[in-house]
């Protein structure tokens, strides 16, 4: 059974998504490669939309110290990267995308991350 959801046990911040190699050149870091490649095969169970554009939501279930620590909105950009790189959505564009949003909610220990979408009739 393909869900429009999945449940991966961690986020990533997009202020570490890229690190600089020479003046004026960035590229994905080590860490972000190793969080896409912990996460993928997780997200590619997830069921493909049948139409565009959708609604991307994300809650993060986190304890105190990773809300002190993180802003929620920063592991926007790194989930739906890795939507794209798990082949659920083709593009992060807006055609494909309307919009998205995070929440945090308390829980405990490490961040447990739930991603799922809405298609927009």
């Amino acid at each position: 059974m393909e869900n429009k959801y999945c449940t991966i046990n961690n986020t990533f911040s997009a202020n570490q998504m890229y690190v600089p190699v020479r003046r004026g050149v960035m590229c994905k870091s080590a860490k972000y490669n190793d969080w896409i490649k912990e996460n993928v095969d997780i997200v590619r169970q997830m069921k493909k939309p049948e139409q565009y554009p959708i609604h991307i939501d994300i809650l993060i279930l986190a304890d105190s110290k990773w809300k002190q620590r993180h802003d929620t909105d920063n592991c926007i950009k790194p989930l739906v990267d890795l939507l794209v790189k798990a082949g659920v959505i083709p593009d992060d564009s807006t055609r494909y995308i309307e919009s998205s949003q995070a929440r945090h909610l308390m829980g405990f220990g490490k961040p447990v991350v739930t991603i799922s979408y809405t298609e927009i009739n």
